[in-house]
């Protein structure tokens, strides 16, 4: 990995590209699920007074840190929303996404 941006920072250095890094703060929890999983309630949760938890779950809408699947299910939903903003991904690299666009995310020419 770290061979592929090094090579994209050289390209961008050479060819006198702009380039533009994002970070995503709380990035999973952006990614809606793609199949039900529920959880155990969690100590301390309130439900209606003088209920008994036994019997209660949660049923997870959002993916959080922590499931396995939770990678998998936010670099599909990164995926998509860059093939929405016509951004392509380099199929010789593992990393990097390219666009001849100037108003979109990446590395431009």
């Amino acid at each position: 990995m770290w061979t592929t941006v090094r090579l994209i920072i050289t390209l961008v250095t050479i060819k006198g590209w702009h380039s533009r890094q994002l970070d995503f703060i709380l990035a999973y929890p952006q990614a809606d699920m793609d199949r039900d999983i529920y959880m155990k309630l969690l100590k301390g949760f309130k439900i209606k007074e003088k209920q008994s938890k036994e019997g209660y779950c949660l049923k997870l809408l959002k993916n959080i840190y922590g499931l396995k699947q939770a990678g998998r299910v936010w670099n599909q939903h990164l995926h998509k929303g860059l093939l929405r903003l016509k951004l392509l991904p380099v199929k010789t690299l593992s990393l990097p996404i390219l666009s001849e666009g100037h108003n979109a995310g990446g590395v431009h020419r």
